[in-house]
């Protein structure tokens, strides 16, 4: 393997912005929760502040989006690695993949969340 360190370093940025739109989305989530929960305590009707909750829930799609680009071009880096003899494995700890299996809401974009 050659170039392990220019391998290693984008395999290492990878996985941190990787992590920056999970904790973004976490945090929009929270946004999206406490908002609703406010207008309830608040004892305010529900259109108030729709639109807002609808752009922020739009921001949230938009956020997954970018999940889903970031992580199809992870794997166009791991093949551009492969095929260019890249050294970037073994770099600590890894995270289990799951293999998406076909099926109808795979093919539709659906994302599942599981507990």
């Amino acid at each position: 393997m050659r170039n392990m360190n220019v391998g290693v370093k984008v395999a290492r940025q990878v996985r941190t912005a990787e992590h920056a739109i999970d904790q973004a989305m976490i945090e929009v989530c929270k946004l999206i929760q406490t908002a609703l929960e406010g207008r309830l305590e608040a004892r305010l009707a529900a259109e108030v502040g729709q639109t807002a909750l609808e752009d922020i829930v739009t921001g949230l799609n938009r956020l997954a989006t970018v999940r889903a680009a970031v992580a199809a071009g992870h794997a166009g880096l791991s093949t551009v690695a492969d095929n260019h003899a890249i050294g970037w494995r073994l770099d600590g700890m890894s995270e289990n993949k799951n293999i998406l299996q076909a099926s109808s809401s795979a093919s539709s974009g659906v994302l599942h969340l599981a507990a």
